[in-house]
C-alpha cells in the first residue's frame, strides 16, 4: 500500500491546499500509520489545524514542547507553526484534522472580528496552540461543536458549507474568549525565525546524503554556530543532529521495506556513516532494527 505523504516546498512548507479557493476548508480522516515511517514530519501552513484524536495517542511536537492528546480532546494549532505529529512506540493513532484558512472565519482583513478577535491569537507567537481538554463545560461544547463539523462535512446536505461556517464561528468565539487572558502577553509573530528555519531546513535536506558541518549551515543564516543551533532547537524541538538522524532514518524507510539492499548500502545511500549508526537512528524511530523490520512485519500479516 502506498503510504501518504505531506507534500512540502523544500523548506517544510505545505503545498497541499485545504479544501477550495471558494471554500476554503476540509477535513481530513489521518492515521499516522497511513504516512511514511508512521508519522508526519515537521511542517507548516498558512491555515489554522484542529486536530481531534479518535484512536490512540498522537503526541505534537511544537517548537520545545510536547502535547500529548488523546480520545475526547482537541489541538488548535496556530498558522505558520512548525508541527510534527508521531505516537509513542509507532502505536496506532488515528484522528480527525479540520484545516481552515482564517480569513474564511473573520472576512475581511482589517475588520472587526479579525482586528479584536482573531488578531491577537493569529499574530502571537506567545501562543502557538491551544490544548482543548474538555476538563471544563465550555471545553467539552467547543468539542462538541468541531465534532459537528466533522459530521456535516462528511454529510454534505443541503447547505452544509453555511452550516460549518456557522459552527467554527462560534466554537472559536468561546476559544478565542476563554483563552482571552493567555493572549495578554503579546509576543509578535518573528518571521525571520522562520524564514531562517526555512533555511536551515531547505540545506540540511537537500544534503542529507552528505556531512553536513554546523558551520556550513550557520553561514547560510548567518548567525554562530551556537546561535543557530539554539533557534533550530527553538523551532524544532530537536537537535540539528537529532534532525538529521530522524530525517536520514524516514529516507530509509522505503529501502529496508523493499529488502533489496544491505544495511551498509542503504547507510551509504541515505547519509549515515556507517551501519551501526544507521541501525541505532532506525530502532530509535521505529522500535526496531532494520534487519527485523521485514520478518516482523511478515509475522503481523
Amino acid at each position: 500500500m502506498t503510504k501518504r505523504r505531506i507534500l512540502v516546498d523544500d523548506t517544510r512548507r505545505e503545498l497541499s491546499e485545504h479544501g477550495t479557493e471558494t471554500f476554503p476548508m476540509t477535513v481530513n480522516h489521518d492515521d499516522l500509520w497511513a504516512f511514511e515511517g508512521k508519522r508526519v514530519p515537521i511542517h507548516w501552513h498558512d491555515d489554522l489545524e484542529i486536530s481531534l484524536p479518535r484512536e490512540g495517542e498522537a503526541i505534537y511536537q511544537i517548537y520545545e514542547k510536547s502535547y500529548i492528546v488523546r480520545p475526547g480532546e482537541g489541538l488548535l494549532l496556530n498558522r505558520n507553526v512548525p508541527h510534527s505529529c508521531s505516537s509513542q512506540n509507532n502505536a496506532r493513532a488515528r484522528y480527525s484534522t479540520i484545516l481552515v484558512r482564517p480569513d474564511f472565519l473573520y472576512g475581511d482583513f482589517g475588520s472587526d472580528i479579525e482586528r479584536n478577535c482573531f488578531r491577537p491569537f493569529l499574530e502571537n507567537s506567545a501562543v502557538p496552540c491551544i490544548h482543548l481538554k474538555g476538563t471544563d463545560e465550555g471545553e467539552k461544547e467547543i468539542l462538541k461543536l468541531l465534532n459537528q463539523v466533522e459530521e456535516v462535512f462528511d454529510r454534505k446536505v443541503c447547505c452544509y458549507e453555511l452550516r460549518i461556517k456557522g459552527l467554527l464561528c462560534e466554537a472559536f468565539s468561546m476559544i478565542l474568549s476563554e483563552n482571552r487572558k493567555s493572549f495578554s502577553r503579546f509576543v509578535p509573530a518573528n518571521q525571520l525565525e522562520l524564514e531562517r528555519l526555512e533555511k536551515m531546513l531547505n540545506y540540511l535536506n537537500a544534503r542529507s546524503q552528505e556531512v553536513i558541518s554546523l558551520q556550513s549551515l550557520a553561514e547560510q543564516v548567518h548567525l554562530s554556530r551556537e546561535v543557530c543551533c539554539r533557534l533550530f532547537k527553538k523551532m524544532t524541538g530537536k537537535t540539528v543532529t537529532g534532525y538529521l538522524e530522524e530525517y536520514r532514518a524516514n529516507k530509509s524507510f522505503p529501502l529496508v521495506q523493499s529488502g533489496q539492499y544491505s544495511m551498509t548500502q542503504i547507510a551509504d545511500m541515505v547519509g549515515f556513516s556507517s551501519a551501526s549508526r544507521f541501525a541505532s537512528a532506525f530502532r530509535k524511530q521505529f522500535g526496531c532494527n532494520p534487519g527485523e523490520y521485514n520478518s516482523l512485519k511478515k509475522k503481523k500479516m
